[in-house]
């Protein structure tokens, strides 16, 4: 259940007994489940490789060789399956978030989510008698609130989309496996390809298009809430910029994910599918086929180890980026001759007014919106959670 979770060396055992269960089904899935994933550039990463171990012949347009029971017996040891598992998930991690990242990138630097440069802009604009006013204040208000709103939502922008779209691609890994034996044997291996790969596009699109902006919006808000009452003159220390992000960023989760991560990222989808439905009706076997894959995608969802994932996920991404602050801090600390030694300033950092805060914390959230595949990969895509998470999709069954 997703309420037990082993330390250390249980947890790896745990993962290796929900993939030995499914032992029939992972064995072979990579050499589709690459190719139906995000397409041509998943399949030149591995598919020599995997196929070979998947039993498959790669020069054959469909797969319909089958195994024979001495080869299928070679090719499902632990160490195989165990193989195949981390493939994907290095897979998922590089080639697959690096498809989907730059728009992420575009989105969240965006003029239409970032408001932090035309801020920045329409403040070094302001004559004179304008800065004397009242107008500078407001917007320095205003810059204080999207800053502070920019970095949660970078944080809950990029660990969202890369938990969502790693499940979805062990989920295709696994019905890739499955259609050749199914009701959909009807169709070819190009079919089931496209099918897979246009399904998952258009719930990625979902979430750049639709949760990602809802995202932007209640971080703005609830930056607004809790830094109205903070003067910009106000003396602030690190540590109380780093509490009152945790404030706005858990504000945000508690909104977002209210309802649950199924409602959130899933709510929609099949109506706007059906309003935007062209063509020919789907065959039966396509039919079954999407059915299984969003039945798989909501019982990820809604289980406790994808809770996990993007809160730990989260957490991650957050510390990468208040150690960018820490070190934005100690250099212009050092910089103004205010603190001797860098190595001093990030472990006691010397208090300053808030408005000396904020670009600091705008410059480190588009510093990890621009590392944001390397971050992944090396750190995120590594957290136990997510390597949970992603086993539980791997090995779903949807009865």
């Amino acid at each position: 259940g997703g309420g037990r979770r082993g330390r250390g060396s249980g947890r790896a055992q745990a993962r290796m007994e929900w993939l030995r269960k499914r032992r029939r089904v992972v064995v072979g899935s990579a050499a589709l489940a690459t190719t139906a994933a995000v397409g041509y550039a998943l399949y030149r990463v591995y598919n020599r490789s995997v196929s070979k171990l998947g039993g498959f012949d790669e020069d054959a347009g469909e797969v319909g060789s089958k195994r024979t029971p001495k080869e299928e017996e070679k090719l499902t040891s632990d160490a195989e399956i165990e193989e195949v598992f981390q493939k994907l998930r290095q897979v998922a991690a590089k080639q697959g978030f690096s498809t989907w990242s730059p728009k992420l990138t575009t989105d969240l630097l965006g003029p239409e989510l970032n408001k932090v440069e035309a801020i920045t802009a329409r403040l070094k604009g302001l004559g004179r008698d304008a800065a004397k006013g009242g107008a500078k204040v407001a917007l320095w208000n205003e810059l204080k609130a999207e800053a502070f709103a920019q970095c949660v939502a970078v944080v809950w922008g990029v660990s969202i989309l890369n938990a969502f779209l790693s499940v979805q691609l062990m989920i295709v890994a696994r019905i890739s496996t499955l259609f050749e034996t199914s009701s959909c044997s009807e169709l070819m291996y190009h079919d089931v390809r496209m099918l897979l790969e246009r399904e998952l596009e258009k719930t990625v699109g979902r979430f750049l298009r639709v949760n990602l902006r809802e995202i932007c919006a209640i971080a703005t808000e609830s930056a607004r809430e809790a830094l109205d009452p903070i003067e910009l003159s106000r003396i602030t220390s690190l540590k109380d910029v780093l509490s009152t992000l945790a404030c706005i960023s858990s504000t945000t989760e508690f909104q977002i994910s209210g309802k649950g991560w199924a409602h959130t990222l899933l709510s929609g989808t099949v109506e706007e599918e059906e309003g935007e439905q062209e063509g020919p009706e789907p065959r039966e076997g396509e039919r079954l086929l999407l059915e299984q894959f969003r039945l798989s995608l909501r019982k990820v969802l809604e289980g406790q180890d994808f809770e996990f994932a993007v809160s730990v996920s989260a957490r991650c991404v957050s510390d990468i980026l208040m150690a960018k602050c820490k070190r934005l801090l100690a250099m212009q600390l050092e910089h103004r001759g205010e603190a001797n030694k860098t190595e001093q300033a990030v472990r006691s950092p010397e208090a300053l007014p808030l408005a000396k805060f904020v670009p600091l914390v705008s410059t480190s959230s588009e510093e990890v919106v621009s590392e944001c595949d390397l971050i992944i990969e090396h750190e995120v895509s590594k957290l136990p959670e997510v390597i949970r998470a992603c086993a539980d999709a791997f090995s779903i069954h949807v009865a």
